[in-house]
């Protein structure tokens, strides 16, 4: 069986209070994008995964490992998997690759299984993988809250076009909630927020609490979305903890031109231009 896992990106995102267990509360807008990993999933004697990108672990440190533990913990399935993952979405861009890989395995393996897992079921299972895998069981845009747990589906978005540039660095997620400059959020933003949003309500509200700290640590951040305004993006952003830097863009026009920039001028980049979608399951 084959399924598409789809990225994500952040329209804005508040840091709000540290947790006892040690994360912080979020309040977020997010959207799925149209790029996207594939996952083929099959029965097998032996648990095994494959994978185009070498960076990737296969072993139990991957995501897709610790879901299906997790599977056999409650379901004891006959059969264990063998899983090809093919990424197109890079690691350690805040795209939400990792997590999107886990939320789609759960829903072919149950398929698979014939299982029938409610979808509370789902969401207890994906809680326990990571803190935005429910997200990607909706593959909606939705208000996310809480640990990133907590999703509100309420949220309606105009379409756009979206430049994503990620620079060839690693962001290291636990250091920058820690960094001593991280500026957290004292008040609730989601809670004011409209269901439905028209452009103009999205350029608006585009914020990320992450985006500083990242900037000071990894300047060329801070540098592509300097050029992304330069070339005509309506705003730009941090994605998540990054290091993606994404511009969106109501001309299809500005969109190759700065597209056809980056991919000339930044070659060490991954450089990909696409469009949000609203609905995706």
């Amino acid at each position: 069986m084959l399924i598409r896992s789809y990225a994500k990106i952040n329209l804005f995102l508040k840091i709000r209070n540290k947790r006892q267990d040690g994360f912080h509360n979020i309040e977020t807008l997010m959207t799925p994008i149209n790029l996207f990993d594939l996952l083929k999933v099959k029965k097998s004697k032996e648990f095994c995964i494959t994978c185009n990108d070498k960076n990737i672990p296969v072993d139990e440190n991957n995501i897709i490992s610790k879901t299906f533990a997790l599977i056999q913990k409650k379901y004891n399935p006959d059969r264990l998997v063998d899983v090809s993952l093919y990424k197109n979405i890079p690691s350690g861009a805040g795209l939400g690759g990792g997590s999107s890989n886990a939320a789609a395995f759960l829903q072919i393996t149950d398929k698979l299984f014939g299982l029938n897992m409610g979808f509370d079921e789902k969401i207890e299972i994906m809680s326990e993988v990571g803190s935005d895998t429910v997200f990607f069981l909706y593959n909606q845009p939705a208000f996310v809250r809480g640990r990133g747990e907590i999703v509100d589906k309420t949220a309606v978005l105009p379409s756009f076009y979206i430049l994503l540039v990620k620079p060839p660095v690693t962001v290291s997620t636990s250091g920058i909630y820690s960094d001593k400059n991280l500026t957290l959020t004292p008040y609730n933003p989601v809670s004011n927020m409209h269901p439905v949003l028209n452009y103009g309500d999205v350029l608006d509200s585009m914020d990320n609490g992450l985006q500083n700290v990242v900037f000071e640590r990894h300047p060329e951040t801070g540098m592509i979305k300097e050029k992304m305004l330069a070339l005509n993006a309506d705003a730009a952003l941090l994605s998540g903890s990054g290091a993606t830097v994404y511009g969106i863009y109501s001309s299809k026009k500005y969109l190759n031109k700065a597209y056809d920039y980056f991919k000339m001028f930044g070659r060490n980049n991954f450089v990909y231009k696409t469009e949000n979608i609203n609905n995706v399951i």
